[in-house]
């Protein structure tokens, strides 16, 4: 239904940046398209990108496959204390603000478009495409 009604204020004319929305759950929780599943495993060669998290104040850094693992769980498993609460790229407390490199989500249900062109990213849907990642968990 949220859809439809987003679909009904579009053709109505309301500007989509003044449409928004909530969703409670994610549309194909679980599921990952074959073509996602395709991408993810070309970009797994073994290459390895270089990842750095700021939050309060302090830096972690770590190796992480490109292809692998998501930013957020990959920091998680390191041990660094990251905020989070649905990790299907729907609530918005993992968002930070992607400094240098390129990332790649799966699914982006919270950022506004306004959001993603300023940098932002969804750490729990975000795995690396380049050699260097610099994400800042402070930035507002």
């Amino acid at each position: 239904m949220t859809f439809s009604v987003r679909e009904f204020l579009e053709e109505s004319g309301v500007p989509r940046e003044r449409i928004h929305f909530e969703l409670f759950t994610i549309p194909g929780a679980g599921k990952r398209s074959v073509a996602s599943e395709i991408k993810m495993a070309s970009i797994s060669t073994g290459a390895i990108s270089k990842v750095f998290v700021k939050r309060d104040g302090i830096t972690f850094d770590f190796d992480l496959a490109m292809g692998g693992q998501n930013l957020l769980d990959a920091a998680l498993q390191r041990g660094v204390d990251l905020p989070y609460a649905c990790k299907g790229g729907v609530c918005c407390t993992c968002k930070a603000k992607l400094l240098e490199g390129k990332v790649e989500m799966d699914e982006n249900w919270g950022l506004e478009p306004d959001e993603v062109a300023a940098g932002y990213i969804l750490t729990c849907q975000a795995h690396p495409l380049t050699d260097r990642i610099v994400v800042d968990f402070d930035a507002k």
